[in-house]
This record gives structure tokens, sequence and C-alpha cells, in this order.
């Protein structure tokens, strides 16, 4: 044993390094019947560990964004001579909803649509930007159905009248921003159009959410004080948690990235659900075709349809002269609605309070 034991480094030195360990590359298999010996005195003999080999790293799951549908190529069908005109109005806001509009009633030949679009001036623009005299241009000599308007989405700041600056949500800005507003809807209302008025949709950051909810409220009272309609979309771009989200589900209920990154301003998918909501109010005051929805009214803004037909068309009331015969006397009918006189109590019926 110490003969061996002393010859074990000898060994060690000459021994031949195997081919295993020659090939760095290739895993070891094979024997050596010294290795049980080499690791009882804690030698390594030239064995290499075996390592598996290396597999590469699977690359990192990114959350790639949902690829959202392009705005679409709408080819609109042929539109009747006598197709009812629906006229957006606005500032970027009423741009998409106009594209979002134009998808929408692309297949019906009966109603089309058109723009008066002021790109970058809000209601409290200085100087204040001439939407009514604009409107009012467009509007005369147009057969001009309803008017849709969708703007303010820069309002939230201090406006300039008269030379003074009016710091935000002071009376005096409160004040002078209503009558903007009263300009612009009275201007359509002037030419006896019916109105419907877009709210602007939430966006990112609680105070900006604050100033926008607080100029709806501003807009939807002066709106409904002119016999217009406000169409109110702040809950449906608003998650179910009630906070703000850009995605939520578009016009066929697929979740959809409605908002762009900045929180402002829609995808195409945002201006076809915003289109959706108006196209309901627009069917309620020219019908879904074009028609009115409630016949024998004229055009008139001052009578607006909300649930389409209320009435018969009949020309005479019901219990006219062909109405029922008068009750004849001395009979049941004649004792219980003329004379008040109960009626004879039935035995087993629940009028019978002899049994009680």
């Amino acid at each position: 044993m110490l003969a061996l034991m002393l010859s074990l480094p000898v060994t060690l030195t000459v021994m031949p390094e195997p081919a295993y360990a020659q090939q760095g590359q290739r895993e070891s298999s094979g024997f050596n019947p010294l290795r049980p010996l080499f690791r009882l005195f804690g030698i390594d003999g030239g064995s290499r560990k075996r390592e598996r080999p290396q597999q590469e790293e699977p690359a990192k799951r990114k959350q790639q964004a949902r690829r959202e549908p392009a705005k679409p190529v709408v080819v609109e069908d042929p539109k009747d001579e006598d197709a009812r005109t629906v006229l957006v109005v606005g500032d970027f806001l009423a741009d998409g909803l106009n594209d979002g509009l134009v998808a929408a009633y692309a297949k019906t030949p009966s109603i089309k649509v058109d723009k008066l679009i002021f790109a970058n001036n809000g209601l409290s623009d200085q100087p204040e930007p001439d939407y009514p005299t604009r409107v009012t241009q467009a509007l005369q000599g147009r057969d001009i159905s309803v008017v849709v308007i969708f703007t303010g989405a820069g309002d939230a700041r201090d406006l300039v009248e008269g030379g003074a600056t009016l710091e935000f949500k002071t009376p005096a800005w409160e004040e002078a921003y209503k009558r903007r507003i009263d300009k612009l809807a009275k201007a359509v209302r002037f030419q006896k159009r019916p109105l419907i008025w877009v709210s602007l949709p939430p966006t990112k950051g609680p105070q900006n959410r604050v100033n926008l909810v607080y100029l709806n409220e501003l807009t939807k009272a002066r709106v409904e004080a002119a016999d217009g309609i406000f169409v109110d979309i702040w809950d449906v771009f608003m998650g179910e948690d009630g906070k703000y989200t850009s995605y939520g589900p578009d016009v066929e209920g697929t979740r959809r990235q409605l908002r762009p990154k900045s929180g402002v301003g829609f995808t195409w998918p945002g201006n076809r659900k915003v289109a959706f909501f108006c196209e309901r109010e627009i069917a309620r005051v020219i019908g879904p075709s074009g028609a009115f929805a409630f016949d024998g009214v004229e055009d008139d803004p001052n009578f607006i349809v909300l649930t389409g037909r209320t009435t018969s068309p009949e020309t005479e009331l019901a219990g006219g002269e062909e109405g029922l015969p008068p009750p004849v006397a001395d009979t049941v009918q004649h004792r219980l609605i003329v004379k008040g006189e109960a009626l004879a109590p039935v035995i087993g019926r629940i009028d019978d309070y002899r049994l009680r």
C-alpha cells in the first residue's frame, strides 16, 4: 500500500491526459480505473466535471402591445340627392369624430357627414375664435339636418376678454366661458337646426379630470338651456374601477386601445366609439335612415324627438261620437257607475266579506 501511495504522484505526472480532457467541447463519459482512488486522497485526476451543454437563455417575454387596427380606408356608397347632412363642428376632437361618423354612415345613402374644424382653437383661445360666424355661414343656404359640436380639450386655462386676463375657474372666467358657449349654441339654434354637443372625455391626471368635469358641468347646463342634446361620454371611457384607462371595449366589444399615450384625443377605435354614441342621438332626431323619426313634424329645433312616435296617427280621440253607448237604467252597469251602488258580493270571491 505504501509503495502504491508513493507511486501515485509519479503516475499522475507521466499519465497521459485522457482523450476526453483533450476535447474540451465534448462531454466526459470515459472510464478511468484510478478515479475512485484519486477521490479518496482528494486529488483531481484530470477528470473534468461533466458540463451540461449551455442552453441559450430564453428571451424575456416582453408584453408586446396588441397591434391596434389602423384607420381603415372608408369607401362611401353614393348618397341620395336629398340625403340629410350631419355637420360636425369643433377642434381636433371633432375631426376624429367626423371620421368615425363617416365610417358609421358609409353604407347609408340617406345620410352624409360634413365638417367645420378649428384644429387648434378652443373656446378659451385668444383672440376668441369666431365659431358663431363660421357656423352661421356654414348653415345658411344649406340643408343641414343636425349640428354635432365636440370641442374644448384645451379650455381648462385662463382666458383673455376685454384686454383683461381672467383666471381659470374664477366667477369672471366662468361667466365669460358661459357666454362663449351660449354664442355658439345660439348660432345653431337661430338657424333652426337641432344641436348635439358631446362632452369632454376623461384624461390622465386627477387634477386634469377635475378641470374637465367642471367644464362639462358648465357646458351641459348651457346646452340644455338652449334645448340642445348633451351626449355624456365620460363614464364610457373610464375603467370599471372608476380610474382612467386608455383601453376598453370597442363598438364590437373587443378590448382595444381607445386613447393615445398622451391621454388626449382618441385612436381610431376610440373615435368610432364616440361616433357610436352620437349615432344614437342623431337617430332620435332624424331617424336611423335619415327620415325624421316623427312623421308630420317639420324640421323644428324646438321639437326634438327622443323616443320616436308617441301617439297614433288618428285624428279623433277614442270615446268620441262613435264611443260606447251610455249606461241603461236599472242595469248593473247603471247602478255601479251612475248611482255608485256596490255590487252584490259573490260567495267565495275575495270581496265577499261575509266570510270574515
